[in-house]
């Protein structure tokens, strides 16, 4: 039998006259079982893509190797299925979805969005979205939808990779679309027929279709579809997860959902790969690559083609390194005892061990103790418990153990030795954080009109009292900051961040400062600077108020202690830390969290905690469109070093932080990755919270779980300054 795991094919020679015609044939079993969608009797879930014929060199013309690439790189990240958005595919495109093996949604070419404006007035008086059906029971159109449907099934009806016939895609459901329906059942009723049937102009009944299609609803509004009785049909989403820019951040939350119930049959990630063409190259050979508005045209989208878990080379977002993750075949989770671990299989026909190797690691401190290989055996949908003696002595230090998961000599898409995918689990917590050392010399403190100085340990630290800022630290005499130490509440914003006026509104992004007084004076922990200070714009009522508390001890550190309270026009606050221009000659970053790929709240499985070190200039994620970054979450320490002297940052829980060549300013002012220029300094921030990515450009709204909880953040933020 042929599946998406074994597709297996028949040769099959047909004969007409003297004309002989080769074919290649797969055998599979499609139906529906109590609301289960059943391929070959195995309940399956969809981990597919929408793709589009889209290329930077040849635009719609797509090859037989791109096409085999395009197939080949989603087998490689762990993808089962592709919608063929939203048109027919050349004939070769399928075949190869045959021999490579992914189960295909096959879409007429039926599209009416334009319906939406001539239905609404300017003022969308209408009020709804219903309008893009205007064409979906008018008998002008009956011909041509039916027609397009016709043609569909009559051409690749001898495809085993086609699971579902599609009648197209965002027109509204009627009368027309209904009968094309009834044709496609009767030319060929052996697959299934999907449709979004969502937007209606009359009563026109689903009964043709045979399972529930939506797009982008969030996961709790997909669990509260199983709380309507009257509906026994599957549910799968024809489109969710948008991949635009820095995203999609909720990938693993969809996935929990589809395994929830056998009724939720998977999904499709919007989209592919980003569209684009190539406008020319920088002096240094850099593409320059265009969208919406770079080729005067009246008409446009700007960006939001832009919107994909690939860039136009298919050249990988971290998106979909973390897709191929959510997406992995294999799971591993605790066992029955310590020690133990249950190895399960989510492959559906295939024994996982006929094309993997296992190896494991284990990290302490963030430092490898060791590892091995692993024998595992888990038959299809099945599990097993293996004991591992190593894990089981781990206690009283921060461990984590990572499972690794590598093709064998078996597997057909990836060569030998390739990380297919991962597992982590943690061993053992850390033990409690220690506020900085008292030790080392007296402290010194000046309090004079404009400044407070405070020295301690070779470091002087230098407090301007007009703008409420460290302006100066030195170390032995070299300088530490470039600019005035700051709180930061802004982020370049990202695709998804659809709130992003808000924050303007607000001035998260070029606040000024107001302090209420300031008091300097010695402590036994060494010497302190007290203040309340508010943070907003001109006129406007501030966003924020902060009691804050500064505190350098004997050793040289410095404290920061917050608690910041914020208005009623802060409902999205983006991100809460703060931010340091030092020297250039700062690049190179050492930090202990999430990595090596750029790690969200909501967006890091594709990244695991481990130590990692990089030079600045290798860690930026190269946007088309610039924005947020290339934040490392979930840390419990980063330091920067020029080679002499270490900056090393904590804080009280774990945090994120960015290192760039680039300001968040810069980013968010400029349409192309082409035209950013570098910062002088190297920009560090050290955030107690990031917000989750998320994706919003077309989906639901961020999580309030993957928010900053308003209206009040604590924090404290550690920084210590030594010789290498």
């Amino acid at each position: 039998m042929w599946s998406a795991e074994k597709p297996y094919l028949y040769k099959l020679t047909i004969y007409a006259g003297e004309e002989a015609i080769g074919e290649r044939v797969g055998f599979r079993e499609i139906y529906i079982e109590n609301g289960v969608v059943k391929i070959n009797g195995k309940g399956i879930k969809f981990k597919g893509v929408n793709r589009h014929d889209s290329y930077p060199d040849t635009g719609y013309y797509a090859s037989a190797l791109q096409m085999k690439n395009d197939l080949v790189l989603m087998k490689k990240h762990n993808i089962n299925a592709v919608r063929t958005s939203h048109y027919p595919n050349a004939p070769l495109f399928y075949q190869l979805c045959d021999e490579l093996g992914l189960y295909v949604i096959d879409e007429a070419d039926f599209e009416s969005h334009g319906c939406v404006e001539v239905y609404n007035d300017f003022k969308w008086s209408n009020g709804n979205y219903d309008g893009i059906a205007l064409l979906a029971s008018d008998k002008r159109f009956e011909e041509a939808i039916i027609d397009r449907a016709e043609s569909l099934v009559k051409r690749d009806i001898n495809r085993p990779s086609i699971i579902f016939w599609s009648l197209g895609n965002e027109s509204g459901y009627g009368t027309n679309v209904r009968a094309a329906g009834k044709l496609v059942k009767k030319l060929d009723n052996t697959r299934l027929l999907h449709y979004q049937s969502k937007h209606k102009l009359d009563d026109t009944p689903e009964d043709i279709l045979d399972v529930v299609s939506e797009m982008y609803w969030s996961p709790s509004a997909m669990l509260g579809f199983l709380d309507d009785k009257s509906e026994c049909r599957p549910f799968i989403l024809c489109e969710y997860c948008h991949a635009m820019g820095n995203g999609p951040g909720d990938l693993e939350d969809y996935h929990e959902v589809f395994y929830s119930d056998d009724r939720f049959c998977g999904g499709f990630v919007w989209e592919w790969s980003d569209h684009s063409v190539i406008l020319g190259h920088t002096e240094d050979g850099k593409v320059k690559y265009g969208y919406g508005g770079d080729f005067d045209e009246k008409h446009n989208d700007g960006n939001f083609c832009m919107d994909a878990l690939t860039y136009p080379d298919r050249t990988p977002h971290t998106g979909l390194l973390e897709l191929k993750q959510v997406f992995r075949p294999v799971r591993v989770e605790k066992g029955t005892k310590r020690g133990y671990f249950l190895i399960k299989n989510l492959l559906d026909f295939e024994n996982a061990e006929n094309i993997l190797n296992c190896r494991y690691e284990i990290i302490c401190y963030g430092k490898a103790l060791g590892g091995d290989d692993v024998k595992f055996s888990a038959a299809p949908g099945g599990s097993m418990e293996i004991y591992l003696p190593e894990a089981e002595k781990i206690t009283g230090r921060e461990a984590y153990i990572r499972f690794i998961f590598s093709a064998s000599e078996n597997n057909p898409y990836c060569e030998k030795g390739y990380e297919v995918c991962f597992d982590q689990l943690k061993l053992c917590d850390a033990p409690p954080k220690k506020r900085l050392s008292e030790e080392g010399s007296e402290v010194q403190i000046e309090d004079l009109p404009l400044f407070v100085i405070i020295t301690a340990n070779k470091t002087v630290y230098r407090f301007n009292k007009r703008i409420s800022a460290f302006d100066s630290i030195k170390k032995n005499g070299k300088k530490i900051l470039d600019r005035p130490l700051s709180f930061n509440f802004f982020r370049a914003p990202t695709d998804n961040d659809v709130m992003k006026q808000d924050w303007y509104r607000a001035h998260l992004n070029d606040y000024t400062v107001k302090n209420y007084g300031i008091k300097a004076e010695k402590n036994s922990f060494g010497a302190e600077i007290s203040l309340c200070q508010a943070f907003g714009w001109s006129i406007h009522q501030p966003f924020a108020y902060m009691d804050i508390v500064y505190t350098v001890s004997g050793s040289g550190s410095l404290a920061i202690s917050c608690k910041s309270e914020y208005s009623n026009k802060v409902t999205f606050l983006p991100r809460f830390g703060i931010r340091l221009f030092i020297p250039k000659t700062f690049d190179r970053v050492e930090y202990f969290g999430y990595g090596p790929y750029e790690s969200y709240i909501d967006k890091h499985q594709a990244s695991y905690m481990g130590n990692f070190s990089s030079r600045i200039e290798e860690m930026h994620e190269d946007y088309i469109r610039p924005q947020e970054n290339s934040s490392h979450f979930g840390c419990k320490h980063m330091s920067i070093t020029d080679g002499e002297t270490v900056i090393r940052f904590t804080t009280s829980d774990d945090f994120s932080f960015n290192a760039s060549e680039y300001t968040q300013e810069e980013l968010s002012s400029k349409r192309h990755n082409f035209e950013l220029e570098k910062c002088e300094s190297s920009v560090i921030c050290i955030d107690s919270q990031m917000a989750g990515v998320g994706s919003n450009s077309c989906g639901p709204a961020l999580a309030e779980k993957y928010r900053l909880p308003l209206p009040v953040i604590s924090a404290e933020f550690y920084m210590e300054i030594s010789e290498k």
